[in-house]
């Protein structure tokens, strides 16, 4: 049986247990190495995971003692941490296969993640970027998930290209679309991190326009850093906190509901219709492609990958003007016949696309 050892991870949301199940069907142990602290109480504590703390150097003596005990001839590094670089270098030099997982706009130094301004932070992020740029160099393989990573790794070096393995996000299906099952939903879902790359001001700013145009509808927006967050990492913070402002200032709370983050947001998805993710990257966003498997239909800006999974007016609703709230108001004009149409095409869409199986194929490739 092949062995892969998952390191960078800071936390271990579902979505990545979707990973831990499909290594399985395709016999591979593979353990993770969590950038966090043991929680007694989570029950998901099992022999699959080591616990590295978060102080830096118990990181780096975890890894050590994690890779002479379990001796895993892959690793597969996520780029989340400024470490990764020597999770890299360290695998290398032992003789470690390394797949090098990007995350997000690590590679361009993006700054919307992050919860303050302040100088030191933007010299981190920098560093980053430019620690990140050499972990291309030294892996074995790049699997990237978002269509901008493959541009920017294009700009950086083209030969770099050879080493890319291009992968989507992927999440499992049922053979019929719930949505046909619950009929009595309530309209609008919001439900990601609320961070300036998904531009939620806008969405707030729509929502009011609704309810000022007297147009009937509920909704609400998960992610909040700034109520609660035990399941990720805190990001985007002061951006968080700017738009729940705008939420009271605008006296919304009797039509739109807001909420922290929660831990299995597939159990909130069957109350809704619609599905909002106004952001600068859509493809392919996990929360998206639950929901469209639960048969809620997209409303999207024209994000980055976007035409890869939405087609308008066939599976969901792309905001090409950036209009948020027209999109929302032509969402709420559907007649119900051509809801189930849509929403049908939107379930069809990433059964045929998205799903594990297609993403199992991608995971066995290049493990020794």
């Amino acid at each position: 049986m092949k062995k892969l050892l998952i390191v960078g991870l800071p936390f271990f949301p579902h979505k990545y247990q979707y990973l831990l199940d499909s290594y399985k069907d395709i016999d591979v142990n593979a353990k993770v190495l969590l950038n966090a602290d043991r929680n007694n109480n989570d029950s998901s504590i099992n022999e699959e995971f080591y616990y590295a703390g978060t102080n830096k150097f118990k990181r780096v003596y975890t890894y050590l003692t994690v890779l002479y005990k379990f001796r895993p001839k892959n690793i597969d590094c996520y780029d989340y941490s400024i470490l990764s670089i020597f999770y890299i270098l360290v695998a290398r030099l032992l003789g470690i296969n390394v797949r090098f997982w990007l995350i997000g706009g690590e590679l361009v130094g993006d700054k919307q993640d992050a919860n303050n301004n302040s100088l030191f932070l933007r010299f981190i992020i920098n560093a980053k970027m430019h620690l990140s740029r050499l972990c291309l160099v030294f892996a074995n393989t790049i699997y990237a998930k978002e269509h901008h990573h493959i541009r920017t790794i294009k700009d950086i070096n083209p030969k770099l290209l050879d080493k890319i393995e291009k992968i989507y996000n992927c999440v499992p299906v049922s053979e019929i679309n719930p949505a046909l099952v619950n009929k009595e939903r309530k309209s609008f879902l919001y439900a990601n991190a609320v961070i300036e790359g998904r531009h939620v001001m806008s969405l707030v700013q729509a929502l009011a326009d609704l309810r000022d145009n007297h147009v009937d509808y509920s909704a609400a927006i998960y992610g909040f850093n700034s109520i609660s967050n035990n399941v990720y990492a805190p990001r985007g913070t002061p951006y968080s906190e700017k738009t729940l402002e705008l939420y009271n200032e605008l006296k919304l709370n009797d039509f739109v509901d807001v909420y922290g983050f929660v831990k299995n947001i597939k159990d909130i998805m069957k109350y809704y219709k619609f599905f909002i993710l106004p952001a600068d990257v859509i493809l392919a966003n996990y929360a998206l492609l639950e929901a469209m498997s639960f048969g809620l239909v997209p409303i999207i800006y024209p994000g980055d990958g976007y035409e890869v999974i939405i087609e308008d007016g066939v599976n969901g609703i792309v905001a090409t003007d950036f209009d948020l709230a027209k999109a929302m108001m032509r969402a709420l004009s559907l007649s119900q016949t051509e809801y189930v149409k849509m929403s049908d095409a939107a379930h069809r869409k990433i059964k045929k696309d998205f799903s594990l199986d297609l993403w199992k194929e991608k995971l066995s490739k290049h493990l020794y």
